[in-house]
């Protein structure tokens, strides 16, 4: 089972979220999910810190053609057990990202999480929310009620990292998303 995790890659990270974040990855791969990211830093790349201390599976899905392109967008390279290089750059790199996953978690976020969000909504992806964690997440109750298609979308909002892995884990599993 792949999770993709999607969130406030640059900027200014809370401390709190960060460590949540991590708690998160160490909680995807204690349930043996493989985690897969934009392959950039902050909260994502905490959850693959977690996943890695986990002894997980971390993949980043990079926006560039390869290793060195990866370097130059100064994204890390430690920390992932592969990297899928699209060439895409970002936001182009989204599109993969999401659709190659089971379900995704949104930490924190500005407008390139949004974009994931947007694909996992049309893609009726099961979809897990760090409450409280800033960003667009404070957004996606108000975005999920504007837009009909979207209301009957099993979304866990969750402020407790281990709860919103099992909680999305069980919802991925069960496949309980209304179309």
């Amino acid at each position: 089972m792949k999770i993709a995790v999607c969130g406030l890659g640059s900027g200014n990270y809370k401390k709190d979220i960060l460590k949540k974040s991590k708690e998160i990855g160490r909680e995807i791969a204690k349930n043996k999910c493989i985690l897969i990211t934009g392959g950039c830093y902050g909260y994502p790349y905490e959850t693959s810190k977690g996943v890695m201390e986990g002894k997980g599976v971390s993949i980043a899905i990079s926006p560039a053609k390869n290793l060195k392109g990866h370097k130059k967008y100064n994204y890390p390279i430690k920390n992932f057990t592969n990297f899928e290089f699209t060439g895409l750059g970002v936001p182009g790199r989204n599109l993969p990202l999401v659709k190659n996953s089971d379900g995704v978690i949104i930490i924190g976020g500005k407008s390139g999480t949004l974009v994931e969000l947007a694909i996992a909504l049309h893609d009726y992806k099961p979809i897990g929310v760090l409450k409280n964690s800033g960003g667009i997440t404070d957004l996606i109750p108000k975005i999920v009620k504007a837009c009909k298609k979207i209301k009957k979308q099993k979304i866990i909002y969750e402020s407790n990292p281990k709860r919103l892995v099992n909680k999305l884990i069980k919802l991925i599993k069960t496949k309980s998303i209304v179309k």
